[in-house]
């Protein structure tokens, strides 16, 4: 709004006189409404003297509002490949921002030239003077020694974009390590750049940064949303998702103007607040960047949807909550078992380990006794020496039997080796069936695929041991009588030896098969029930496994997993 004046001299009414004029029909308004004794009295005086401020203040010379700096031409600059807020359509500028420029240029009467370029450009021309004024400028507390910031027009949210088979990457904290794209002269460059163990990539364009990401150059792209989701819908890219929630606190976009141009800041300011107190800022958002109108709520089928809504959500509530229950009673049961199963073994272990303990001191002296008896026999001599030597032969292997079941049983009081070294496995395996002594009945078959890679790092005499007494067990189950096949190679990519015993016994009965290698507990009379315990429990302490494969009438086979010793460093 304004008014000609002698001198050819435009002058703007400025925003106190419109206040004033506000308050003029208000209180005109007030004499009839007030008491009228009083009211006329207060309505004449402010009467007469309202109108003369207004003519006072309408009539004050503006120094920036004259004819001459009216005609002048302002060129206003902004970023070519930033949509929907400022980018080229057919060579014209448009966007979100542009129509801002021309809304307050429309209300301030001024002439404008709108130019979009490439943002370093857009810089470079403000500092030497041939743009006047940018257009969507983030703000910074560095950028104020060379340019002045207006009112915000807009904030805008940064978020991080990756492909849609990305599911690791859901903060900033998540991608240490990784490279990542940013648009050059983003406000985001001065907050990431923090993150030093993060490899940074700045583009030219938001366009340039989803292309690296679509050709897997990078891990992920962090712009600003509504840009990046406009190229996305645009160019109909559906293979980069946005990760939810924003890695900032929004940045506020604004005009900027040079330090020395602030009656022209003052202008826009002015021009901000006026679109803003109208509503047409809003308008304009909602066409852009696709905000809602707003409509009127429906508040009945709400309240009643919702009524409807918890009462079956209660309903569901009370449903789960049963069912949660009986599960948890279920699964805290169990649980009660499992450890008074696992406090039996423990006890049972105890009483085995101070048991085998005083076996062990009561039995070694007397064995000592009978090994030197058969020295001193042998160095003696016989009548008939061959047979005297015979019978001294297998008088010290039932010695070394009973000393190898004496270790088996304390091998389960002392499951931890005490000397671990790289063994050989066909060495360990030839020396078992060596000593086993096997019946012609027997027949054996042991394969090895490779004996020079297949050593494992443990202790000796429990290998042994283990080996031992799975032979044993079959050999058993065959009634000594049947085939025994055995293949050692290695597995998982050499990190780790299998070894398979096959024998072809009648099995074991799916009654039991879950319980031979529980503590005491055996299928045969004269059973201990430490044999498959100890050796799982000596395998486990070596990092390795044992258990039962398969079984049926025509036999059963199991397997033993031990790391290789060539991947120990």
């Amino acid at each position: 709004m304004h008014i000609a004046v002698p001198g050819d001299i435009i002058i703007h009414i400025r925003e106190d006189a419109n206040i004033l004029i506000r308050i003029y029909t208000k209180i005109i308004s007030l004499r009839i409404t007030f008491n009228k004794v009083y009211a006329k009295k207060i309505g004449i005086g402010l009467s007469a003297v309202l109108p003369v401020l207004l003519v006072l203040l309408v009539c004050w010379p503006n120094p920036v509002s004259t004819a001459s700096e009216k005609n002048k031409t302002i060129t206003f600059a902004g970023n070519d490949k930033f949509p929907p807020y400022s980018y080229l359509a057919d060579s014209s500028p448009t966007g979100f921002f542009v129509d801002i420029t021309k809304l307050i240029a429309s209300e301030s009467d001024l002439d404008i030239r709108i130019k979009l370029m490439p943002w370093d450009k857009c810089l470079s021309g403000l500092r030497t003077g041939k743009i006047d004024v940018l257009i969507g400028a983030p703000f910074d507390e560095k950028s104020k020694k060379f340019m002045s910031f207006s009112v915000p027009i807009h904030e805008l949210n940064f978020s991080i974009f990756v492909n849609m088979d990305n599911y690791h990457v859901n903060s900033l904290s998540s991608l240490e390590g990784a490279v990542v794209a940013v648009r050059r002269w983003s406000p985001i460059v001065s907050n990431v750049d923090k993150h030093k163990s993060i490899k940074f990539v700045k583009t030219g364009s938001i366009l340039e940064a989803l292309e690296k990401l679509q050709n897997r150059d990078v891990t992920a792209i962090i712009v600003e949303r509504n840009t990046a989701l406009y190229y996305i819908s645009k160019y109909r890219i559906d293979d980069i998702k946005m990760v939810q929630g924003t890695i900032s606190t929004p940045y506020k976009y604004t005009f900027s103007v040079k330090p020395d141009n602030e009656d022209l800041l003052a202008i826009l300011n002015s021009g901000i607040e006026l679109i803003k107190e109208t509503d047409t800022l809003e308008i304009l958002r909602r066409r852009w960047l696709g905000i809602p109108n707003s409509r009127h709520f429906p508040w009945k089928i709400v309240i009643v949807s919702t009524a409807l809504l918890s009462g079956l959500m209660l309903l569901i509530a009370g449903v789960l909550w049963v069912i949660f229950l009986n599960a948890t009673i279920k699964i805290k049961t169990q649980q009660i078992k499992d450890m008074h199963q696992k406090m039996v073994e423990k006890d049972k272990l105890a009483v085995l380990g101070k048991l085998s303990g005083q076996i062990a001191h009561e039995l070694r002296t007397p064995l000592s006794i009978i090994h030197n008896s058969i020295y001193l026999l042998e160095a003696e001599g016989a009548e008939d020496k061959d047979i005297f030597k015979k019978r001294l032969t297998v008088l010290e292997d039932k010695v070394k039997l009973c000393s190898n079941i004496l270790e088996s049983i304390l091998s389960y009081s002392r499951i931890k080796a005490e000397i671990a070294a790289p063994i050989s496995l066909k060495e360990c395996m030839e020396e078992v069936l060596h000593d086993l002594d096997l019946s012609e009945k027997i027949q054996t078959k042991v394969t090895f695929s490779d004996k020079y890679l297949l050593t494992v790092f443990m202790d000796y005499r429990q290998l042994y041991s283990v080996l031992r007494n799975l032979m044993l067990n079959s050999i058993q189950a065959m009634n000594n009588e049947g085939k025994l096949t055995i293949s050692v190679g290695p597995s998982d990519n050499n990190r780790t030896i299998t070894i398979r015993l096959v024998d072809t016994g009648p099995g074991i009965a799916g009654s039991v098969r879950n319980k031979i290698f529980n503590l005491f507990y055996s299928s045969n009379i004269t059973g201990t029930g430490l044999g498959l315990p100890i050796s799982r429990s000596i395998i486990e302490a070596n990092n390795g496994q044992l258990y039962l494969e398969e079984t049926s009438q025509s036999g059963s086979c199991f397997i033993i997993k031990l790391p290789s010793s060539k991947n120990k460093k």
